[in-house]
């Protein structure tokens, strides 16, 4: 385990890393701790720590130093936290437990300090460090989706993607939090023919994540291919009976989101959508956040055939409501392994967008400023829905939904998104591939906010050698409400703290 995390380390500091695949046997269940995740609890002030052992130890501990810390001072610091833990079995493969899963929840952190924190237990931890930042109007936040791991021979994609967003953004320390769309494994996960247990899976997604964002706090939504075990594992103080419902206030950005009930089915969402409605009401109110954005799993525009079915109809109709009603800007989709990028939609309420002249749903040309080199929509006044592709090798699936004319190989020139019946113009890309296409190629995006300004990055990986390029991009900007600030600052590629 520490070899491995070790080698991929080294692996940031070369311009093109590369992975070789790593045998299922070394993700071996162990009391070591294993599939570490870093979260917030419960605002930016508090972190949640989550891991998992053999089910020999059953202590859950995480201990904090103020700045750098060596292996003694863990041993005087009074910022001892004790957890809890719940053995894991294979949901639907029997009542063996696999493991022990722990959590600890720590609150009243001081801004503007890094943690060096220990965590584990019965002898055995393992380091990180984590910054709890003094939050600004000014900050970055990656986006990744799906990496789905099938065997450890694929986990390489998914390192690539993780290695390469890293390169986008600087350095993982510009990085303020990671928005992940959720479906970290597919439950159908095998090795040589073999079924791979639920523990081993989180291994296979959570360990790069470690090696390259230790201490980066996640805030995730639910997939259809993880959903089972998504409250067990998420140390995460969720409102009752709604697991995968979280809410955030960063700076001048707030975010919330909802969970995957496993199905594309409108019917399981509504407790949460409810929820959502609420929670960005109250933010409206609070009249604090320029920025709102929601991150779901399955959404309703995007250009694969999940977003073809009948309950992706109803869910277009409900979430945009909520959307529009509350001055959402992004919403952030998954679960198709697809591109998509809308123009700005308001809801009106009536029905489902069949075709270019049906007015349910206004798209909204905004008008356009100049800003440091590059074209801004100006106070668009709607959502825009965008999906960042797969962050992991299941890619180049469901083709046949790709644009209007059906399927299209991913070196066509085809700028356009489908979305229903409705093709919309992209507003920037024609970089050698189509912008509606789902790509043969893993993705990832990146969202920084400068005051009034938002701009969201879409990369494209080479699966080869790990190099990204930039794919599409989106710009937007807004008036500040009177007596408020606009940041002058300029957004660049590597954003420097």
């Amino acid at each position: 385990m520490i070899a491995r995390i070790v080698c991929m380390i080294l692996s940031i500091l070369s311009a093109m890393p590369v992975f070789a695949a790593i045998g299922v046997d070394a993700y071996a269940i162990t009391p070591s701790p294993t599939a570490v995740m870093v979260t917030f609890a419960n605002g930016p002030e508090s972190r949640g720590f989550s891991w998992q052992t053999d089910t020999t130890v059953t202590e859950s501990e995480v201990r904090l130093v103020a700045g750098a810390a060596s292996p003694a001072d863990f041993e005087t610091t009074s910022l001892v936290y004790n957890g809890t833990y719940v053995q894991v079995v294979d949901t639907g493969r029997g009542t063996t437990p696999l493991a022990n899963c722990h959590k600890v929840i720590v609150t009243g952190l001081q801004r503007g300090t890094a943690y060096a924190y220990r965590l584990g237990g019965a002898g055995r931890y393992v380091y990180g460090r984590t910054d709890v930042r003094n939050v600004t109007d000014r900050l970055t936040i990656v986006n990744l989706n799906d990496a789905q791991m099938k065997d450890p021979t694929r986990v390489s994609t998914w390192e690539n993607s993780l290695a390469a967003s890293v390169r986008a953004v600087g350095g993982a320390a510009n990085v303020d939090f990671i928005v992940y769309g959720g479906d970290l494994f597919d439950q159908n996960l095998k090795f040589n023919n073999a079924y791979v247990t639920v523990p081993v899976k989180w291994g296979l997604a959570l360990d790069p994540v470690f090696a390259f964002y230790n201490g980066v706090p996640f805030v995730s939504s639910s997939g259809n291919h993880d959903f089972r075990e998504y409250g067990t594992r998420m140390p995460i103080e969720y409102p009752a009976n709604l697991a995968g419902c979280q809410s955030l206030d960063y700076g001048n950005v707030h975010i919330a989101t909802i969970p995957n009930t496993g199905q594309d089915v409108y019917s399981g969402y509504v407790n949460y959508l409810n929820w959502l409605e609420s929670d960005l009401a109250a933010n409206v109110a609070r009249g604090t956040s320029a920025w709102r954005i929601v991150c779901v799993h399955w959404g309703p525009y995007t250009t694969g055939d999940h977003a073809q079915t009948a309950g992706a109809k109803e869910l277009a109709k409900r979430l945009g409501g909520i959307c529009a009603a509350n001055k959402v800007d992004l919403v952030l989709q998954a679960h198709d392994h697809t591109f998509s990028k809308t123009l700005p939609y308001r809801w009106s309420g009536a029905g489902w967008t069949d075709n270019a002249q049906d007015n349910t749903v206004i798209n909204l040309t905004p008008a356009t400023s100049a800003y440091a080199g590059e074209t801004w929509d100006e106070d668009p006044n709607g959502t825009y829905y965008l999906s960042c592709g797969s962050a992991g090798h299941r890619v180049g699936e469901g083709t046949d939904y790709a644009n209007l004319n059906g399927a299209h190989p991913y070196t066509a020139w085809r700028p356009i998104i489908a979305i229903g019946k409705i093709a919309v113009t992209s507003r920037w890309g024609n970089v050698g591939d189509p912008a509606s296409s789902d790509l043969s190629r893993s993705m990832f995006g990146v969202i920084r906010v400068d005051g009034y300004r938002l701009s969201y990055d879409f990369y494209m990986i080479d699966p080869d050698n790990g190099s990204h390029v930039l794919y599409d991009k989106l710009r937007i900007s807004k008036t500040p409400p009177s007596g408020a600030l606009s940041s002058g600052l300029s957004i660049s590629l590597t954003q420097n703290r």
